[in-house]
């Protein structure tokens, strides 16, 4: 290839910089979207595998129903070349202050696994300090470095603390807990810890372990999530049971021991009263009784179960990864768009070329140039300007798309910022298809005119015919048409690769626009139809059992009170191999006629309304579509730490938020073979203002046996806090897809006006005003804009749908629907990319030379 070939290719760029911009534009999009989203997810797994190893996450937990002991170490401590472990010991507290339930742990001596993150001030040293979980300055802001923490729940509890006023030195995030709101499950308040706490040994008066942490070392160094990581993991649980299997019965025989050492007196008592009573003596026979009882009592002792549980116990920690893999869904469908519309793009560009530049290929030909070299010219066209869309479109997506995206998702974890990484697999794929689309239309297109002779390509190429339209048949319309507007629908339809690129071209980025409208509608509907159309009730009381004359007294004369249901509340776990572990709120109504009055339980589509009946439980959308079940099917509840029990489903109701499974008296009494004790209440109010409210939860739990008061509008802002942060993933569907379609407008109208040169001109030189000129180019482009407009509404529609389904966290459902007034603002948009096109090619039309312009050949 010679200098002077190379400079030809060098000046065609020159001249016609529009071209090769919008090129270039079109494939940094498209590489832009596709390297950035597909670099998101690893980028947000990476942040987490680093953050994990930094804090020595454990690998495993090891719990006891009868608690664990120095013993339990011992086994571990007897393979710990193989382990690393931690003795926790903690205990959860229902704070009667401030309605909050937390858990108070004993900072380990030396922190070997799950160590603690330091947001503000520092570790506890003395015994009167205390680190508080960052969340707890969340929920209470008045919680500040150097105020007074005092512990204040039941007198039972409290007599479990050797001391209970502490000063705050820190504010500390735990690996156990990446989720910055969910904190598990507990036994006491409402059933699910607010934050945690950690104090310095010697706090807490029990003497058993609570659990144990471990960390495998064969796991140090793999990736978490993958395969290998679940390989291994089941692997370790085997072998962790194996070592603590004979633990069960030897801890019996220890509580045993200690309940006989305990007995030996009063027995030794009782002995010597048989020797100073008669055997008929109603005192002796009494106490001989009670023996006999408690000696029963130590010989039913039964062996403890040894709970075992890994990271996906950990709030959190199955969820991040379930994002991450959402985030990797949507990296496969969306830039499909980008490079489909490119590709369109391309082809088109490049065909124009190869038509501007025939008499130039004719010419070459003649001089003995070969096809190789006279095709290369447009390769290297296309190629140029491939490579650097494709440079300039991975140095923005993958350092802008992960960021921003993360920072989305960032509202929802403790976890640190992502370091972005390039994944040349997919670099080179985006460099792949980029080239693709260019040098392989360039290809297609030059297939015909390169086995053309010097003579053919030199001749200007035959105009396209016209033909009769089928408009033209029905004389009564097309007699009414002005002249201009016969001659805008003859080109459009006279035109038809053009009018196809354009109309699929403006129709992927309206879907594109659509779907980000319709994601925003999407998750503001959750609260209107959850807290508005499912939910109505204000308050959620929880007490330690039946509820007393007492209690119901102090609730019926609050001033806010209007009317409430007495129910059974209890989170449960739904446990199935094939998912993620669920927590769930399961609801036994005392008066299942009357939950009406406080949910709605229907069918979202049809909007018909179900009750509870004694064959079956009412569970959540979303919970069936994780578990794959329908009606009829069964499904695996586990209650606390009792046996799992299969639910029959009844019916499957609308539900946005969280998961729930209701369950009629009389079902759940056969279901676990036990009587209900009803410990909530489902509170109406009769008016809405926080202060009020906020009086309520604190005169309601002054009253005895009054656990925790949950009041919706609080639920309803931790809820939607995290949601609002969509609104930057919207955010950058709405704008890219809003630059693909300016340059998608751009490019095609330029190409219009490039192949429409000389009629232009014809029409100038016959007196057409420039802005006449601009309209008869603008109607062609206007009607081409609302046909994609109106396939861009099927699309987006289709779109919006997968990325739902992709986009849903575990304990979320989005609302199917979009706003009509989603449509119309995508349209709009559309509209006006449309006229600003419009505008650009106005000023480039008034600028056109016509003497040069009718005096080219082609």
């Amino acid at each position: 290839m010679t200098t002077s070939y190379l400079k030809t290719i060098f000046r065609e760029i020159k001249r016609s910089k529009a071209r090769f911009l919008s090129i270039m534009l079109i494939i940094f999009l498209g590489v832009a979207f596709y390297t950035g989203i597909r670099a998101t997810g690893p980028d947000m797994l990476q942040a987490a595998d680093d953050y994990y190893a930094q804090q020595k996450l454990a690998t495993n937990s090891v719990q006891s129903t009868a608690g664990l002991t120095k013993q339990d170490l011992a086994v571990l401590h007897r393979h710990r070349n193989q382990v690393t472990y931690q003795a926790v010991k903690y205990l959860d507290i229902n704070q009667l202050n401030n309605n909050q339930a937390v858990r108070v742990a004993e900072m380990p001596t030396k922190q070997r696994v799950n160590q603690l993150t330091v947001v503000s001030g520092r570790l506890p040293r003395r015994a009167n300090e205390i680190v508080l979980d960052q969340q707890a300055r969340t929920l209470q802001p008045h919680l500040k470095l150097g105020a007074t923490y005092k512990i204040a729940t039941t007198q039972h509890l409290n007599k479990a603390f050797n001391r209970r006023t502490f000063t705050i030195v820190g504010f500390v995030n735990s690996p156990r807990y990446i989720e910055k709101t969910t904190r598990g499950v507990t036994t006491v308040g409402k059933g699910t810890l607010d934050y945690f706490a950690f104090v310095q040994p010697g706090t807490l008066t029990q003497s058993a372990i609570s659990r144990i942490d471990i960390q495998f070392k064969n796991l140090a160094h793999v990736t978490p999530y993958s395969a290998k990581y679940r390989r291994l993991n089941r692997a370790n649980t085997a072998l962790l049971k194996s070592w603590l299997k004979p633990r069960a019965a030897q801890r019996q025989a220890q509580l045993q021991r200690q309940a006989s050492t305990q007995l030996a007196p009063k027995a030794a008592e009782v002995k010597q009263l048989a020797q100073q009573l008669p055997a008929n003596s109603p005192i002796l026979r009494r106490a001989q009784a009670e023996i006999k009882q408690a000696q029963a009592k130590i010989a039913a002792i039964g062996q403890p179960t040894y709970l075992y549980t890994g990271r996906a116990a950990n709030p959190g920690y199955s969820e991040y990864h379930e994002n991450t893999q959402r985030v990797v869904a949507l990296s496969t469908v969306f830039p499909l768009f980008f490079i489909a519309i490119a590709a369109l793009i391309c082809l088109t560009t490049m065909t124009r070329m190869v038509t501007e530049l025939r008499i130039q290929m004719g010419t070459l030909k003649a001089l003995g140039y070969s096809n190789l070299a006279i095709g290369s010219e447009f390769m290297l066209y296309g190629g140029l300007a491939s490579l650097l869309g494709t440079v300039l479109g991975v140095g923005f997506g993958v350092n802008f798309f992960p960021r921003f995206i993360a920072q989305a998702y960032g509202s929802m974890y403790n976890l640190p910022a992502i370091n972005v990484q390039y994944l040349w697999l997919d670099i080179l794929i985006a460099l792949v298809i980029a080239l693709t689309c260019t040098m392989g239309s360039a290809a297609i297109v030059l297939r015909v005119d390169l086995h053309s002779g010097p003579a053919t390509l030199m001749q200007p190429k035959a105009p396209k015919a016209g033909k009769t339209l089928w408009l033209e048949h029905w004389h009564g319309l097309w007699r009414r048409l002005s002249f201009n507007h016969k001659v805008t629908l003859r080109n459009l339809f006279r035109y038809k690769q053009r009018l196809l690129m354009t109309v699929l071209g403006i129709a992927g980025c309206m879907a594109m626009m659509i779907t980000g409208f319709g994601l925003k509608d999407s998750i503001g509907d959750i609260s209107l139809k959850q807290f508005d159309q499912l939910w109505h009730y204000d308050a959620i009381v929880v007490r330690n059992g039946t509820q007393t004359a007492q209690q119901r007294r102090a609730l019926h004369h609050q001033a806010l009170y209007k009317d409430d249901l007495v129910l059974k509340q209890a989170q449960v776990t739904v446990e199935r191999s094939d998912v993620a572990n669920q927590t769930a709120t399961l609801s036994v109504p005392q008066q299942p006629q009357r939950l009406k009055k406080f949910v709605v339980l229907r069918n979202r589509q049809s909007h018909n309304a179900y009750r509870l009946n004694h064959h079956g439980a009412i569970i959540d959308e979303k919970l069936a579509k994780l578990y794959h079940v329908k009606v009829g099917d069964q499904l695996p509840v586990k209650l606390g730490n009792r046996a799992t029990k299969h639910v029959r489903v009844a019916a499957i109701a609308e539900n946005y938020v969280n998961h729930f499974i209701y369950l009629s008296p009389q079902y759940y009494q056969q279901l676990f073979g036990q009587k209900v004790v009803y410990n909530g209440n489902l509170v109406q109010f009769t008016q809405h203002g926080q202060k009020a409210q906020d009086q309520f939860a604190s005169d309601l739990l002054k009253t005895s046996g009054m656990l925790n008061v949950t009041l919706l509008s609080t639920e309803k802002q931790t809820n939607f806090q995290m949601l609002d942060t969509m609104d930057l993933v919207v955010i950058i569907f709405v704008v890219a897809a809003g630059a693909l379609a300016l340059v998608v407008l751009y490019n095609l109208t330029n190409i219009n006006v490039s192949e429409r040169i000389r009629e232009l001109s014809t029409i100038k030189v016959l007196g057409f005003y420039d802005h006449e000129v601009t309209l008869y180019i603008f109607r062609e482009n206007l009607i081409l804009t609302v046909m994609g407009i109106l396939l861009g509404c099927f699309l987006g529609d289709w779109l919006h749908r997968y990325i739902l389904n992709t986009a849903e966290t575990d304990s979320l459902m989005f609302s199917p629907g979009i706003h009509p007034l989603s449509y119309v603002y995508s349209a709009l948009l559309t509209l006006a990319f449309s006229l600003l096109v419009m505008w650009l090619m106005h000023r480039k039309l008034k600028r056109i030379n016509m003497l040069d312009a009718l005096k080219s050949v082609d």
